[in-house]
């Protein structure tokens, strides 16, 4: 259910990346931040492995059961 909740996710922001924002006039650094999430969603959904799951071990935050 994780997977599919992170695919979801991550093909709504690409979609409203490519539909709203990059034809706008938002500073590029935001275009690629939000592509960037877009992606990391998406690619998290099939190897089951995200970054920020990896920082927030390292400081000690609990994953819930």
């Amino acid at each position: 259910m994780y997977r599919a909740l992170r695919l979801t996710s991550g093909a709504v922001l690409l979609f409203v990346w490519l539909v709203a924002i990059v034809g706008s006039d938002i500073h590029w650094f935001w275009k690629a931040f939000i592509a960037f999430m877009a992606v990391n969603q998406i690619q998290s959904a099939f190897t089951n492995w995200c970054p920020v799951v990896s920082i927030y071990r390292k400081l000690g935050i609990k994953e819930c059961t």
